[in-house]
């Protein structure tokens, strides 16, 4: 009866051991990516913080039957922005674009250029950064 309590106890115990094993085997990666994750998150949060744009003016050129736009955008934050990641929209519909840099830095201006827009009226433009932040701006084609 005596070794058969010490040998049940033994049983358990390493029974236990490779439990904890498994369980923190598989626990430490989990909790590491949640840390990797959260740390993303914290760094895109303070980036969207501190990002701020601007549009100072729009210009819309006639191009025969159509018209152009061209935007002069100011980085008003403390992030450099890459221009590419940026999004234009007009009245909701997303338009391609070409920039005068690849960049824009804090306090500086870039040139947006949207070309070949056809349509009257009343239309709302959106600049939109990767993270989010954006500026409105509504002009009138006559």
């Amino acid at each position: 009866m005596g070794f058969s309590l010490v040998a049940a106890a033994a049983i358990i115990g390493v029974s236990i051991l490779v439990v904890i094993g498994t369980f923190t085997g598989s626990l430490l990666p989990a909790v590491t990516d949640i840390s990797d994750s959260y740390e993303d998150m914290r760094d895109r949060i303070i980036d969207k913080i501190q990002t701020d744009i601007d549009i100072t003016n729009v210009n819309t050129p006639v191009n025969g039957s159509n018209y152009d736009l061209s935007i002069t955008l100011e980085n008003t934050g403390s992030i450099t922005l890459k221009t590419s990641d940026f999004s234009i929209l007009i009245n909701g519909t997303l338009h391609p674009f070409t920039c005068s840099n690849s960049y824009i830095y804090p306090g500086n201006n870039v040139y947006f250029n949207v070309t070949n827009l056809s349509g009257t009226g009343q239309r709302r433009l959106k600049v939109a950064a990767i993270n989010g932040v954006s500026d409105y701006y509504d002009y009138t084609i006559t």
